[in-house]
């Protein structure tokens, strides 16, 4: 699991089993969410950062197209390069 160049990070979201809904596994140039102090951007070579996230996260791909995910609630990890999320939790 790493990203394709050192301006990607690779991102792994991960529904809960209950959902039923397919997650995403790849590079990614940005990673853009909302958590209870307000927007956050995630970049490659970001610091260890853990967070409750609300509402939406936005994938920002390479190739400048977006993945969007609309959810409640969930968690998102970062370390070493790698943006872990997890949702419907």
């Amino acid at each position: 699991m790493k990203p394709n160049s050192e301006e990607e990070i690779f991102v792994a979201i991960f529904w809960s089993p209950f959902i039923g809904k397919l997650g995403y596994r790849g590079s990614a140039v940005a990673i853009s969410s909302v958590n209870k102090v307000g927007k956050f951007d995630i970049l490659p070579a970001h610091t260890n950062f853990i967070s409750l996230i609300f509402d939406k996260i936005t994938i920002h791909l390479a190739d400048k197209t977006k993945l969007e995910y609309e959810f409640k609630r969930g968690v998102l990890e970062v370390s070493e390069n790698l943006v872990k999320v997890f949702l419907g939790i």
